[in-house]
């Protein structure tokens, strides 16, 4: 009796050490886009007008160990700005390099926040004057890089599966919009993300 006391609790000690060493996962993203962005000279907010935007990422992310990752992936953004009169969209292949923790864990839930950066490779803009039907193409040949931190909340459906929620939060180092406005503009953006990952 003994003895299969010991062996139960040896297998059971041998599940619960093994460890997925890889995800991936796909997302989509709502993001908040915001170009009137606070000024750290005199940290004044000046006149914020938001613009809605959809992006969708595809994730890989290797587990150094029990607690620390590494991630990248390859995703799709729209950014852009809106004033009174004018709304310019831009779109980027976005490609994030992360680095994160495992904060928390137990049979039903992960929380991994994650800081890191990125690099937009611009496709293709267009700009819109206000209460107009057509947009018309403009130039957009500068890199998008920038940082950003954000938290992975996954949801077990089973072993393998889990329903990820995905707080972000993007800064763009880049100044990229001021000739098409008088002020340098970045990205920055907000996002709230759902997705799936599968554990391999």
């Amino acid at each position: 009796m003994r003895f299969l006391l010991v062996i139960t609790l040896v297998f059971c000690a041998t599940l619960w050490g093994q460890e997925h060493k890889h995800e991936i996962g796909i997302n989509a993203y709502y993001d908040r886009v915001n170009q009137d962005y606070i000024k750290f000279k005199g940290l004044q907010k000046q006149n914020l007008l938001y613009k809605g935007a959809p992006s969708f990422q595809i994730t890989y992310d290797y587990n150094i160990s029990t607690i620390l990752f590494v991630g990248s992936g390859l995703g799709f953004s729209k950014r852009g700005f809106t004033t009174e009169n004018k709304d310019y969209s831009s779109s980027y292949i976005q490609i994030p390099v992360r680095f994160g923790v495992e904060a928390y864990r137990n049979r039903y839930i992960e929380v991994r926040p994650y800081a890191g950066g990125y690099i937009g490779i611009p496709l293709e803009a267009s700009e819109k004057i206000k209460d107009n039907y057509f947009s018309v193409p403009v130039d957009n040949d500068k890199l998008d890089m920038g940082i950003e931190s954000g938290a992975n909340i996954s949801f077990k459906l089973n072993e393998n599966y889990m329903i990820n929620f995905i707080p972000r939060m993007q800064f763009g180092l880049s100044s990229i919009y001021q000739e098409y406005y008088y002020e340098k503009r970045r990205n920055i953006a907000f996002s709230i993300g759902i997705g799936i990952i599968r554990k391999i």
